[in-house]
């Protein structure tokens, strides 16, 4: 099989990592704060560098198109990366999907099914549809999370050493993609997630001591790339949380949409509600760390 990188090079990876340090002063925060900002990937978000891999997957396995489920950036990534690569893409979305997620994937001709109910539902009619059509089932799997472990490698190379990242968590696959680059390069900083209340099973798993991933079947949250109620990583993403002694934390939709408006006033960075998260959750940090990373996943003009 011939090279792909240059057939399907769109310009993802590689995205900034800049100190953030009038967030700092405002925060009072005596460490350092950093972004690696993922909203700069082509389509404007992190999902870019899962897509890849998926795509370079369907044609090796000569499959005929790609399926996913998604509640928006996925859909966005996934429908130009195919449309690069010349092949057909179905995207299923919740019907509350916001507008201009939609808009990026139907504009690069991806087939849109929008169905009443949640991501959860989506996951459940993307599987059924794989079955009829010769499709790769794409989404927060094992070939996506590999691609994405390309942001954990980016960091592991930074000469300065993180003492934690924070990630936010919806199916929980690029935290743990991120843990699992940094460990490529002998880091275990603490993997801190962040899941808006009302869609954050996790977050209520960590906090009881042994306690099963129960799902939340109607999950809630403005941070519509975190409303997800049965993650797909769930059991990876607190295990890589435990093993990097790190915390999972939820925040309410005031405090994301506090907390978008802070980042944007003062470092003039305009992220979406889920990236947002991790700049909210901040306050709530049982231990203050001396350098933290937070992974802003999504551009604010994907709200």
């Amino acid at each position: 099989m011939k090279d792909l990188t240059n057939l399907l090079q769109l310009g993802q990876g590689n995205t900034p990592l800049i100190r953030l340090f009038n967030l700092e002063k405002k925060l009072q925060w005596k460490g350092q704060l950093w972004a690696k900002c993922e909203y700069q990937n082509p389509t404007g978000s992190f999902k870019d560098r899962g897509s890849v891999a998926e795509i370079k997957e369907t044609i090796r396995l000569k499959k005929k198109g790609v399926v996913c489920a998604s509640t928006g950036n996925m859909a966005a990534s996934l429908a130009a990366y195919a449309a690069r690569a010349s092949l057909p893409c179905i995207v299923v979305l919740p019907d509350k999907t916001p507008e201009s997620k939609m808009k990026q994937a139907d504009i690069a001709d991806a087939v849109l099914i929008k169905i009443k109910g949640n991501y959860d539902d989506c996951v459940k009619e993307a599987e059924k549809l794989v079955q009829k059509k010769d499709y790769l089932l794409c989404g927060d799997y094992e070939i996506r999370r590999k691609g994405q472990t390309t942001i954990g490698e980016e960091l592991g190379k930074f000469p300065l050493s993180f003492d934690a990242f924070i990630c936010p968590v919806g199916n929980g696959t690029v935290g743990c993609a991120i843990a699992e680059g940094l460990a490529k390069y002998n880091k275990f900083p603490a993997f801190i997630g962040v899941q808006g209340k009302g869609a954050d099973p996790l977050t209520v798993a960590f906090n009881k001591t042994l306690s099963p991933i129960i799902p939340i079947k109607e999950p809630k949250t403005v941070a519509s790339a975190m409303r997800v109620g049965n993650p797909l990583d769930g059991d990876l993403t607190l295990s890589w949380v435990r093993k990097t002694k790190g915390q999972m934390l939820s925040v309410s939709d005031e405090e994301i949409f506090f907390a978008q408006k802070l980042l944007a006033v003062t470092e003039g960075i305009y992220v979406e509600p889920a990236a947002a998260a991790t700049v909210a959750i901040i306050p709530k940090l049982l231990e203050r760390k001396k350098c933290m990373t937070l992974i802003l996943t999504g551009s604010g003009l994907k709200n």
